[in-house]
């Protein structure tokens, strides 16, 4: 008997063994896996046996899934169902097959903001400002714009029809002939016959560059813009446009990060979790790029986040560039993608937290408003921007983004005023004049401490509840008039501070409550700031008799 015959069934019996050591604790987790089941199980039996009507089980089954991800209260972890998977994968990728055009919905109507360049629509004819009536025989009379785009897009080589009208009011029926559309997420400050221009300063060499979005094709792209600059030693400083960018792919964050960074880290991945800290990986940055030496500014305001906040981040923490505007959103969680089987959809998932190199965290929790979020300007850099100066700066700049036949004329070298006023940009200009000081001096200016300490994005967002909250009153006041009106009653304008002249200073006024008797019940003064015209013209109110005199109506 050879050794082989001897060890076999000694090994036979050690697997065994180790077998019977080991399935009953399997069995008994996939057994526990089964008994959270079984309620979900029992209602869907329950449903599909005595339910009135047949249920529908594709979309109980979604229904539940959808209820597994809500369960987390987690807005980054969502549920794809079969019917939104390609449109998800076209956002994720950045390609899809088109006309290549910017477009928004403009007083019901699809309106084009301007077309790529070499894009076949700019091809077929399509200029910037014309004002889509119809696509094939689809009218985009008050249609939603993604119901518009949804008939633009469709496969490569078919044909499109444009009924458009131009800025000058004549109307065309324009063909475009589909073709895939690479997104461009790279963009410069202004177009010149259907061309980027990167400098604003042309005699020191200061470029700006904004990237809409991270995807594969980013970096790519940044390089490309740059590098004729660069090769015609045009190339001494770089603002670095981040602003309303949402991110996307960590890759391509940690690509561009890596083109200025000649050391140091990028990010770490990972979580809190005990059970998972072997996990957290870090990015670290590697020599050997062009632009490691080159001054940098980073614009970020409260819409950058994710993959934009990694870069201002690992920039900032390494001390490789100012950042300047307001602190960023907040968005420091990954998510995974992955399908569900038998093409059920897909689920996007988060799995873990982006640490900057400082190791703050960079995601805004809920229930934690005191812990530190997202990314701070540069001290001495807050530019605060409220939100009508942020529509205007994004309304203004399409004025020059356009390809059009009128180019606005424009200075070579782009002063303050000029960034300020035109081009409605006031975190811009203050970053432009910070490089040329430095380009100047070899070294950045030495700041004052910022006045305000507040960060400019929470007043932001008060500012945006208070317009949402007088334009709900407003809808309010509206719907009571509906009513009124439905039943009945003629009663829908006289109604609110009646008789109140337009002029009266209401701030600090007193406000008396009395019951039918005339006991009062309750006095209070209105705090200043409260707009108690918009809060009592939610109520109708019925002035008292012209006879009773203050000293009656008085709470004293």
């Amino acid at each position: 008997m050879n050794i082989r015959q001897i060890l076999a069934p000694l090994l036979l019996l050690a697997l065994a063994a180790l077998l019977a050591a080991e399935l009953p604790a399997a069995i008994a987790g996939r057994a526990t896996h089964y008994d959270w089941f079984g309620p979900v199980i029992d209602t869907r039996a329950i449903l599909m046996d005595r339910y009135v009507e047949p249920p529908d089980e594709e979309a109980m089954q979604q229904a539940t899934i959808a209820a597994l991800v809500e369960s987390l209260d987690d807005p980054y972890t969502i549920y794809v169902p079969p019917a939104d998977a390609d449109d998800f994968q076209k956002d994720l990728s950045g390609h899809y097959t088109g006309i290549g055009a910017h477009v928004r919905g403009i007083d019901g109507r699809l309106t084009i903001l301007s077309p790529m360049e070499g894009s076949p629509a700019i091809e077929a004819g399509v200029r910037s400002g014309d004002v889509v009536l119809a696509i094939d025989d689809f009218d985009t009379l008050d249609q939603p714009v993604n119901d518009c785009i949804d008939h633009l897009l469709g496969i490569p080589g078919t044909t499109v029809n444009l009924t458009v009208r131009h800025t000058d009011e004549e109307e065309e029926t324009l063909a475009v002939i589909r073709r895939p559309i690479q997104a461009p997420t790279v963009a410069g400050l202004m177009r010149r016959d259907q061309k980027w221009r990167y400098l604003v300063d042309q005699d020191r060499g200061i470029a700006y560059v904004r990237v809409e979005q991270f995807t594969n094709d980013t970096v790519p792209q940044l390089v490309n813009a740059l590098a004729p600059l660069a090769e015609q030693d045009k190339l001494n400083g770089l603002v670095l446009d981040l602003r309303n960018n949402p991110g996307g792919a960590l890759p391509a964050a940690v690509a561009m990060s890596d083109l200025f960074l000649a050391e140091g880290d990028i990010v770490s991945i990972g979580t809190d979790r005990a059970d998972r800290q072997k996990e957290r990986r870090t990015h670290r940055a590697r020599r050997g790029h062009a632009l490691e030496n080159m001054p940098v500014i980073v614009l970020v305001d409260e819409q950058s986040a994710s993959a934009s906040e990694i870069v201002a981040g690992a920039l900032g923490d390494n001390e490789r560039a100012l950042i300047v505007g307001e602190r960023s959103f907040g968005k420091g969680s990954v998510q995974e993608v992955r399908p569900l089987q038998g093409d059920n959809g897909m689920l996007k998932f988060t799995t873990a937290y982006y640490y900057l190199p400082s190791g703050r965290n960079l995601h805004r929790r809920k229930g934690e408003p005191d812990a530190p979020w997202g990314v701070d300007p540069s001290p001495g850099c807050i530019v605060p921007e409220d939100f009508d100066a942020k529509l205007k700066r994004l309304q203004g700049r399409w004025t020059f983004d356009a390809i059009t036949k009128d180019e606005p004329t424009v200075p070579d070298t782009l002063d303050d005023t000029w960034l300020r006023d035109e081009y409605q940009d006031a975190a811009l200009a203050e970053a432009i004049a910070l490089l040329r000081h430095h380009t100047d001096q070899g070294e950045w200016p030495t700041l004052p401490e910022d006045a305000d300490e507040a960060f400019p994005p929470l007043q932001a967002e008060l500012d945006v509840a208070l317009d949402r909250h007088e334009a709900i009153a407003k809808h309010l006041m509206e719907l009571q008039d509906d009513i009124r009106r439905l039943q009945g009653s003629k009663n829908t304008i006289d109604r609110g501070l009646v008789g109140l002249a337009d002029d009266v200073d209401v701030v600090g006024a007193e406000l008396v409550l009395r019951d039918r008797e005339g006991k009062v019940l309750g006095a209070w003064r209105v705090a200043d700031g409260e707009n108690i015209r918009t809060s009592l013209d939610a109520v109708e109110l019925v002035p008292l008799d012209e006879q009773t005199t203050p000293e009656e109506s008085d709470a004293g």
